[in-house]
Formats: C-alpha cells, structure tokens, sequence
C-alpha cells in the first residue's frame, strides 16, 4: 500500500520516479525497462501549425502552494474507511543550472485538517502524525522537458504526495507542438518499492503564449513481485489531472486530480485486495 495510505489509515483505524539517467544524455530511443530509465516520448499529433518546442524556464524563485487531497481505502469487502481532507502547504525553492535542469526543493509547513470533519479518532491519532510532517523536505531535479533526474522525500509519509506532485509536472515533446496536441510518455517507476509500468498521455488543450492548459491520463500495471515482504501479485492505477499553469513555473498554478488503484496482495498465504481512491487538488497561495 502507498506510504501516505499505510501510515495516515493506520492511525486513522483504516507516481514514482526514482533516480534518472545523466541530464547531459539524450532522449530514449526504445522503451524503459526499469525504473530511472529516461520516458520515451512519442508525439500522437503535432496539433496546429502554431507550433513551437516546449520547455520549463523557471525563475530561480520561491513559491507557495497547497495540495489538499482525499482518499478512500477499502481492504477486500471490508467497509470503505475514508480520511479527513487534508491540506499541505509547502514552499518551493528553484535552482536552475546553466543547461536548463531545475533543482526544486520543496519544505512543507504542518499540514490541517477541516475541524469540522475530523472525528475523535483523528483528533487523538491522526494529527499527532501530521504534526510531526512540519518542516519535512522533499527535493526533485528536473530537466526542461519535464522528465525527472532524480526525486527524493524526506519523509516516507510525504513519499506518496510527492509522487503524486510530480506526475502533476507534465512531460514535454522535444518537437515542436500546438494547440491540440497529443503525446505519450511510456516510463518505468517504483510506487513504494514496487515496479509499476505506465503510459502517460497528454492533451495540449490550450496554449496561449506560455500559459498552457494541458489534460494528462496515466495508467499503471504493477509488476508482480515481493516489496518488504509483501508479494504484489497483481495491480493497475488510473491517475487523470487536469493541469494550468505556465511554462515559466515548474508546478502548474493549478492542478485537479484523481488517483485509483486496485492492488491484490499476499501475506501470509493469503490473498487481499486494496482498493485506493485519492482526489488531489493543487493551488498557488
């Protein structure tokens, strides 16, 4: 299970990208394999003649942001157990290198929960856990055209968030694209230690100087396998986001998202399934 899911349902009685390639190299020329292997971009439609090659050139600069999400866990038929909405504020620091590669480093202030829907069981388990999440740091290095270098999270309760703000980063065509525009991006990734193929596709609904509106689809097959000693005998993901923003920021200035997995486990010989829904919503302060 995510590690935001794991450690918040747990106390409330209840992406992925690892380390990439050199910045310096050049596109993937064949599909990846194995998580950190650079995305294979394949441009579906050009979109209109209006077209022109799209990269990140953010300010060296920080920013505030919130990412509030929601989420619904249900193990095999269990009842759903549902969590609070939860808002984390975070601040970006952007360090951008002579070749375009952008050092984000972000810093989360303690994330809040809506006192009128927090019950006595968040009260007394759930916000001891948020409290401690103030001042945890996560870092994420970016090139130009969206793909990341490397990711890491300070905390493994943010692991889940930060995977799920970068897939909010969209990943660009080297060629020149416009307005209707579509792409893929085929990659490799590790959502809490297990290798999760995805295909990712984009829609370029808008483009207005260098403010975009851009429709992203991913979906997730989980390879089977052991994480922690846990077998992953089967899962697949969803995850669609609706992203405005500009080019001259990393994170788009506003984000809205849905994330569902379903994920059959086997521990202790005995099979259980996970089903996960997560709605994520992303503004600038």
């Amino acid at each position: 299970m995510p590690a935001l899911l794991t450690v918040l349902a747990a106390t409330a009685g209840c992406s992925g990208d690892g380390d990439g390639d050199d910045a310096t190299l050049p596109a993937a020329t064949s599909t990846p394999t194995a998580p950190g292997d650079r995305p294979l971009v394949e441009v579906l439609d050009a979109g209109s003649d209006e077209r022109r090659v799209l990269s990140l050139t953010p300010d060296e600069a920080t920013t505030s942001a919130t990412a509030s999400i929601a989420q619904q866990v249900v193990r095999d038929e269990a009842p759903a157990a549902a969590l609070p909405p939860i808002t984390f504020p975070f601040e970006t620091t952007t360090e951008v290198a002579d070749d375009g590669v952008v050092t984000a480093t972000r810093t989360y202030a303690e994330p809040t929960v809506d006192p009128a829907q927090a019950t006595a069981a968040d009260e007394r388990d759930l916000l001891p856990v948020l409290r401690e999440l103030a001042g945890a740091t996560s870092t994420l290095v970016v090139r130009p055209d969206g793909t990341t270098v490397e990711a890491s999270s300070g905390s493994d309760t943010l692991e889940q968030i930060d995977a799920q703000l970068r897939d909010l980063v969209p990943v660009l065509p080297t060629e020149a694209v416009g307005p209707g525009a579509r792409w893929t991006a085929t990659s490799v990734a590790e959502v809490d230690a297990a290798v999760v193929d995805q295909v990712a596709t984009y829609t370029l609904t808008s483009l207005e100087g260098d403010a975009y509106v851009v429709e992203v689809s991913i979906e997730q097959t989980y390879r089977r396998g052991e994480v922690e000693g846990v077998e992953v005998r089967s899962g697949r993901g969803t995850v669609t986001a609706r992203l405005e923003g500009t080019l001259g920021e990393l994170l788009p200035d506003t984000a809205t998202g849905n994330v569902a997995t379903e994920i059959s486990y086997v521990v202790q010989q005995q099979v259980t399934q996970v089903r996960t829904t997560v709605a994520l919503e992303l503004t600038d302060a």
